[in-house]
């Protein structure tokens, strides 16, 4: 939009960590880390009464203020935007590099249960199975019709084990009337070419959306209660993302799309100072033909703010409870 960017900051307004200048806009992390903010010339007649030096030397054709509605509204709507675009790229990298599980027909073993008569006879992961007690097998389901006719039974199965050829016996128990050995299909990594995978993280991305959208009302309406003890702020949300990160680096990439998701709707409600309720105020202003009075615009920002502020606060405070007491985040979002 041609606009003049003052700020681009880690972090909700407040004092500064750290920043440099590199053109004219100053990058940085403020001592609030929650978040992040862009700060465009003119924004202030939002924030504050009187324009700064920089904002009236700056031509008003790249100041925020003098901007249209609809290209306001645009400028709002860019920053969530950007937060379901950003997921759609994550995923669709998880599924290039590392890719789709599919499931693998063939009698290989997947996981083996402890405990279970496929660990008792030492059976392991990626043993394909040749036969049982003598009946040839080349499929999955073929395999597990003919283990769920023998419930108790001592069987016989020929197994290869790279390159060579075991025989193990172990005895089946039953459950729910079938034969059970304690054994799941193999999964295998089916790598999607760009376009695919694009496409698949869109879908995935309008599902996040779609889970989140759905809860948030559900919770809102019957159960509001649960939004703030349940709720996991930066605190949370970082002890959850280094415990997946420890686990799986993928799921972790996926956790972090999930978490944009979060980030870009509960960015649109209409709540100053969030951009929903920047967009909001833009509503009125359509519906009333004419701008809002500036106090009241500043009162209603500030007011937002420091009820933001104390949320923030409360839900920090809250994860550093759930983590001293050893409680589990339920979604870390």
């Amino acid at each position: 939009m041609g606009l003049k960017v003052k700020e681009f900051m880690f972090g909700l307004p407040g004092p500064k960590l750290f920043s440099f200048r590199w053109g004219e806009t100053e990058y940085g992390a403020t001592m609030i880390p929650f978040g992040g903010y862009v700060k465009f010339a003119g924004v202030e007649s939002e924030l504050q009464l009187e324009e700064d030096d920089e904002d009236k030397d700056t031509p008003a054709e790249r100041k925020y203020d003098t901007q249209p509605r609809w290209k306001k509204a645009i400028i709002m709507i860019a920053g969530p935007f950007m937060n379901m675009v950003l997921p759609v790229i994550l995923i669709a990298i998880v599924l290039i590099v590392q890719g789709v599980q599919v499931a693998d027909n063939r009698s290989v073993i997947g996981e083996v249960l402890k405990g279970s008569p496929a660990a008792e006879v030492g059976l392991k992961r990626g043993d394909r199975v040749i036969s049982i007690d003598g009946q040839k097998v080349d499929t999955w389901q073929g395999m597990v019709k003919i283990l769920k006719n023998k419930p108790g039974q001592q069987i016989t199965l020929v197994v290869k084990r790279d390159g060579d050829i075991l025989t193990l016996k172990p005895t089946l128990q039953e459950k729910d009337g079938n034969g059970f050995l304690g054994v799941s299909m193999n999964l295998l990594h089916k790598r999607l070419l760009p376009h695919q995978a694009l496409y698949h993280g869109l879908m995935q991305t309008l599902g996040f959306i779609k889970l989140i959208v759905v809860s948030l009302y559900n919770v809102i309406i019957h159960k509001p209660g649960i939004l703030v003890k349940d709720s996991a702020g930066p605190v949370g949300i970082t002890a959850v993302s280094a415990q997946i990160a420890q686990n799986n680096f993928w799921d972790y990439i996926i956790f972090l799309a999930f978490i944009n998701v979060n980030i870009g709707i509960l960015n649109l409600f209409p709540f100053p100072p969030l951009d929903g309720g920047r967009l909001a105020i833009l509503g009125v202003e359509a519906l009333k033909r004419g701008p809002l009075n500036k106090k009241l615009v500043l009162a209603i920002n500030a007011v937002g703010m420091a009820l933001l502020l104390a949320f923030m606060v409360f839900i920090v405070f809250s994860d550093i409870r759930k983590l001293v007491q050893g409680i589990p985040f339920p979604g870390g979002g």
